[in-house]
């Protein structure tokens, strides 16, 4: 199969590649960008491409030369910022190209959601939202949510660590501009069957993950996965659901000091004869900050808490994955379990091994069991803890667990 990686010279592209070059039934990979990335496609083909690696050069604001880029493919990895789906989306959908994306911060992800019917029709799969959270945790939801008779509240946190001694001075976990409007933009909790807008970093609450990530602050951030998983879930019955993160400290501590400078802001600034936008400014800026060239030691941990009765008894259900570099690939933690969970979802669209049709949320149409099995493969693992109750009390009466490995 062909396998588009559209966005192939970013920061997150690079998992998704080294995934597909090393799946045999692959056979070909596009990697599509501008023409500026052409070195670091270069670059990222001779290493990683296991000889699948094809070069093209296309711009998203130009539809012909989008969709001559992708025609042929059996799905599109899109790796650009969330900005562009709608427009990707609109390419694949003319080619009849699956696609995968890596989530549209609430608001965008809101405006694919209706385009389902126009997808379903092309029996075509659009899969909204793939990667770490968005993605893996939305999986892990459905494997949670399909073991309970109904569900009362599902809540999601998300820490993340770096030990790496830092040579850069500021070390960015993910897309820059994404990571400005998670900062910016005012998320949403799920309370009582209801949206509810809150400020960011709203809710802070510790939480003790497992080593080496440890105890963390946790907040409220703007995430697909309240847009997606309150409607998916509905019919049975959830009530609370609520997503929040802990980036790495020192990192954290940085962007919230630019932001409150204005330097995550829009508004362009006079400054003479130049009109500039901080944000812009700041992106630039930090394109051009040397590369760390410590070892990768940033790590993750993906927790997911589903409550609800089964059988007439209350389970608690957690399911929980440990993100590490990844030391075949000397990858770091981010590009792995963000990149790898994308191009596993590629390869299962390619494969026939998602049947359901549609622009669709990963926990409406990616079956758990063989995704977990693929990220185990990856050394990505997932485990899972059940806890049953009696009803009278509450009082704790099993645990059953269990892990996904190769």
């Amino acid at each position: 199969m062909k396998i588009t990686v559209l966005g192939a010279g970013g920061k997150m592209a690079p998992g998704v590649i080294r995934d597909l070059a090393d799946a045999p039934e692959v056979e070909e990979i596009a990697l599509v960008d501008l023409e500026s990335t052409r070195r670091v496609l270069e670059q990222r083909a001779n290493d990683w491409g296991n000889n699948k690696a094809s070069l093209v050069f296309a711009d998203i604001n130009d539809p012909a030369t989008l969709r001559a880029a992708i025609r042929g493919s059996k799905a599109l990895a899109n790796c650009t910022i969330y900005y562009f789906n709608l427009q990707v989306m609109d390419a694949c959908l003319s080619e009849g190209v699956h696609y995968v994306d890596m989530g549209g911060l609430f608001h965008v992800t809101r405006k694919q959601m209706p385009l389902s019917d126009q997808w379903k029709a092309r029996q075509l799969t659009a899969v909204l939202g793939m990667g770490s959270a968005p993605g893996i945790v939305n999986v892990m939801s459905r494997y949670a949510v399909d073991r309970l008779d109904t569900v009362e509240s599902i809540h999601i946190r998300d820490g993340i660590v770096n030990l790496a001694g830092q040579d850069t001075p500021l070390a960015i976990p993910y897309a820059l501009g994404t990571l400005l409007d998670e900062f910016i933009m005012n998320p949403y909790v799920f309370e009582n069957g209801e949206w509810k807008e809150v400020q960011p970093f709203s809710g802070s609450e510790e939480i003790d993950f497992p080593p080496p990530v440890g105890t963390q602050t946790v907040y409220c951030t703007l995430h697909s996965e309240e847009a997606t998983i309150p409607i998916t879930f509905k019919p049975k019955g959830l009530k609370h659901m609520t997503f929040k993160l802990a980036l790495p400290r020192a990192f954290d501590e940085k962007l919230r000091f630019l932001v409150a400078l204005g330097l995550g802001s829009r508004e362009p600034v006079d400054m003479g004869d130049v009109a500039i936008v901080p944000r812009d400014f700041l992106v630039a800026v930090t394109d051009r900050l040397p590369k760390s060239s410590a070892k990768p030691a940033d790590h993750k941990v993906l927790r997911v808490d589903v409550s609800g009765v089964k059988e007439g008894q209350a389970r608690d259900i957690r399911v929980e994955m440990i993100c590490n570099p990844y030391e075949p690939w000397d990858m770091g933690t981010g590009p792995h379990s963000v990149g790898v969970p994308v191009g596993v979802t590629c390869r299962m669209l390619g494969s026939g091994a998602i049947t359901e049709r549609g622009a669709l949320p990963a926990e409406a149409c990616v079956p758990p069991e063989p995704f977990f099995k693929l990220l185990a493969e990856r050394n990505l693992h997932t485990a899972v803890m059940v806890k049953h109750f009696l009803n009278s009390e509450s009082a704790l009466l099993v645990v059953d667990s269990k892990n996904f490995n190769q």
